[in-house]
């Protein structure tokens, strides 16, 4: 069976993050994605939100560098958490439990600083390698075009 989620979305509000008393990280964000669909002749627009739930290495990423706004890809998986109300009645909520994670636009962090740390936050996964990303697409000796065309450019 398998139980996987990719959303490309925007988040609806700042990170909320706790530090847990046995050293680990957990941050909680909403996330927006939208369809857009025609009805009658007129253009519609459904935005569904998403609970996020990130651990460790992803929620220190996100307390640092995610704001309110932000567009990010995420792949992670489904979890239900039950739990009863003060009135007794039992509820559950979904979320998505975060496995890796792409910004998908400059961070907020100082963003200016080309060497910050967040700086080539391009993806990182849950074992917290990273896999830096080229965001000029560039090599030393300058663009790299000569084997994106079909044809020669001048």
């Amino acid at each position: 069976m398998i139980n996987k989620v990719i959303l490309l979305g925007r988040l609806g509000k700042d990170p909320v993050v706790r530090h847990l008393d046995n050293g680990r990280v957990v941050a909680n964000v909403t996330l927006a994605t939208n369809d857009y669909y025609t009805k009658d002749g007129q253009k519609m627009e459904n935005t569904e939100w998403h609970n996020l739930e990130l651990w460790d290495n992803h929620a220190r990423l996100a307390e640092n560098y995610l704001r309110k706004g932000n567009i990010i890809y995420v792949e992670g998986k489904i979890r239900t958490d039950r739990y009863t109300d003060a009135e007794g009645i039992e509820k559950q909520i979904k979320k998505i439990r975060v496995l890796q994670m792409q910004t998908m636009g400059g961070l907020n962090r100082n963003e200016e600083d080309e060497n910050s740390p967040g700086r080539g936050m391009a993806h990182e996964s849950e074992n917290g390698h990273r896999e830096p990303e080229n965001r000029n697409n560039t090599t030393p000796e300058g663009p790299d075009y000569k084997d994106d065309f079909p044809f020669d450019i001048k």
